[in-house]
């Protein structure tokens, strides 16, 4: 197969470039000849290489190692491929071969925010020192590793000296979002974006890593900590996943890092962003982050931030290290990481079959519960200096050690829990949520004939609209009620069941309150709006009947008026207010479009096979001629 014409274009320029600098003489004979420094080396981590260098560099590990393999995986908003390295002793370069050879799938994610680029140098060098140099020969005895050298890769090709404020070098660096504006770090769910859509589609759902590692560079507060790092935990992470993070990682990994020259720390977010003596709050991710994202899917990811204040040379070999001490720890024990995905897909798929309700519950959103335990801190000392410019203090680092101990607050209480239903029923009009669902490997099948059964309706009561959040103004559910009724569905339409390993993702794009459903990414927002209503001298009649009527429904109408003075004050709403619970009301307003079932349908009224039936047989391809 041709190489994608992004990387031809890119290895003729390069060659140009090299060919022109070795007969200006301002490169040297060994350095063409296999130098196998990264730029980053060569410049004494002054910068970082371009697209064209990385992939050129990329191309030389394939042809140098037999254990390198090259592949893309889909294309950019602008039109790049999209890099995959594939570095395996048993030279499993498919997902296929991957599963045979039976080892632990480690995917290690770099730039998706571009500006935060030390993770891809870190890579680079290490997955040279596993397979050309051979000094890290061991880390892949028993790891299949994925690397993604650049994630963002058009917002790394947007690159400059003024890219982040906030951070000490290199001296050019990519972008945050991509160039249509989008955070491809607030995208796992969602997936809007071309390059998650490659990533969820063409890389997770078909490698199915075992762990997720996703680098970054922190903002925040200056401190001694030269890596912070990040683990969900709490009921809303699948117990065997949470156990592995926090006896593997944190008990382990770390403690190991720091003796290889490191100080490190659990991400350091404070209640009060500039203020350590407030403390910081652990917990658990909404899934449009990478760490929520794989939690919901059943495995760990561990979210590595650099300090962004350190030398970038520092930043590159903490991560380098702190990689060498995961893929360790991993080699070590292969079979604790693959068994606690395993047991949290089981504990998934037992759930179904659960007939306490209480064993059914499904934990969506947690928030640390207020107590807290002691954390030693290791900081800088600060002054607060009033500025007339910003009106307010500014902390001024004074560079001096400061030692103390500050509260962490990682015990967690569920503040969005639902029982889980037998499956959804979605009317196939909705065509989103089969896209999403064939997306992120959620499987359904169709209505072959129409069936009607009794469900439950999630009616929301009441919502916010929030601030404008990644092209969309999020819709905030924060009250509903669950009705029963009879319900006709047409053939065609999705039945959704939740005896599936994909069940916690199902719920979360369709359940009415999930932090990042479909309902919250405005893809239903049709549903909130009213397309009928009467005139004043049609409605007032029929409201004053109906106060005639019925006595309880005067009564909440007379609470309404004492407890809602602005409602009170507002004809149109008080006359709405009886419409709404008139014969005349439209019954799918305020109704998100999955029903939740009580039970499966029948096997004779589903059209054979499921969603994964006909999936076209794709994945990530090889970058270079065969």
């Amino acid at each position: 197969m041709s190489r994608p014409r992004s990387f031809r274009v890119g290895a003729v320029a390069a060659g140009i470039v090299l060919s022109a600098l070795l007969t200006l003489g301002l490169l040297s004979q060994p350095e063409a000849e296999g130098d196998w420094r990264t730029q980053a080396e060569r410049t004494g981590y002054r910068e970082t290489g371009d697209y064209a260098e990385v992939i050129d560099f990329c191309r030389r590990l394939e042809r140098a190692s037999p254990s390198v393999k090259l592949l893309t995986y889909g294309t950019s908003g602008q039109g790049r491929a999209l890099p995959l390295l594939v570095i395996s002793k048993d030279r499993a370069f498919t997902p296929e071969a991957a599963r045979r050879v039976g080892k632990p799938i480690v995917l290690v994610q770099n730039g998706i925010h571009s500006g935060e680029i030390e993770g891809k140098d870190a890579c680079l060098a290490l997955i040279r020192d596993m397979t050309v140099q051979n000094t890290r020969e061991a880390l892949l005895d028993h790891v299949t590793l994925l690397v993604l050298p650049i994630f963002s890769v058009d917002s790394h090709e947007r690159r400059s000296r003024y890219n982040r404020i906030n951070q000490n070098g290199p001296e050019e660096m990519g972008w945050r979002a991509t160039p249509i504006g989008l955070n491809l770090n607030r995208d796992y769910l969602k997936a809007e974006t071309p390059e998650m859509k490659a990533l969820i589609g063409q890389v997770f759902t078909r490698w199915w890593p075992d762990l997720l590692v996703d680098d970054h560079t922190t903002d925040g507060a200056d401190y001694r900590y030269d890596l912070t790092y990040g683990v969900d935990i709490g009921p809303a992470v699948p117990p065997p996943v949470q156990r592995w993070l926090e006896e593997a990682v944190v008990g382990r990994v770390m403690p190991k890092f720091e003796t290889m020259g490191h100080l490190a720390a659990p991400y350091l977010g404070f209640k009060r962003w500039h203020d350590p003596r407030s403390g910081i709050e652990l917990g658990s991710t909404p899934p449009r982050f990478s760490t929520g994202y794989a939690a919901i899917q059943c495995r760990p990811a561990l979210l590595v931030e650099t300090h962004m204040l350190k030398s970038y040379e520092t930043r590159v070999k903490a991560t380098y290290d702190l990689l060498v001490a995961l893929l360790e720890e991993v080699n070590a024990r292969p079979a604790e990481l693959r068994n606690a995905v395993a047991t949290a897909e089981s504990q998934v798929l037992a759930r179904s079959r659960e007939t306490d309700p209480a064993r059914r519950t499904v934990v969506l959103r947690s928030r640390p519960s207020g107590q807290s335990e002691a954390m030693p801190y290791r900081g800088i000392e600060a002054r607060q200096e009033w500025s007339d410019l910003a009106g307010t203090t500014v902390p001024r680092f004074t560079g001096a050690s400061w030692d103390t101990v500050i509260p962490m607050f990682r015990d967690q209480a569920a503040t969005v829990s639902v029982p889980q239903p037998a499956g959804y029923w979605v009317p196939r009009e909705w065509t989103i949520v089969g896209e999403k669902l064939d997306l992120h490997a959620v499987r359904y099948r169709r209505l072959a004939k129409a069936w009607a059964d009794t469900v439950e309706l999630q009616r929301v009561d009441s919502w916010n609209v929030e601030a404008l959040s990644e092209g969309h103004r999020p819709i905030a559910v924060t009250a509903i009620t669950r009705v029963r009724a009879w319900q006709s569905f047409r053939e065609g339409d999705l039945w959704v069941p939740l005896d599936q390993r994909g069940a916690l993702v199902a719920m979360h794009l369709l359940e009415a309150q999930a932090p990042d459903g479909l309902m919250r990414w405005n893809a239903f927002d049709t549903v909130f709006e009213k397309k009928e209503s009467a005139e004043r001298y049609v409605m007032e009649p029929i409201a004053r009947r109906m106060v005639a009527n019925d006595p309880a429904l005067a009564d909440s109408f007379r609470a309404k008026l004492k407890s809602d003075s602005v409602f009170a004050a507002n004809p149109d709403a008080r006359l709405d207010w009886f419409y709404r619970r008139s014969p005349w009301a439209d019954p799918e307003q305020n109704v998100h479009p999955a029903r939740r079932a009580l039970r499966a349908p029948p096997e004779g009224v589903l059209e054979k096979g499921d969603s994964f039936s006909d999936r076209p047989k794709g994945g990530a391809r090889s970058a270079t001629p065969r």
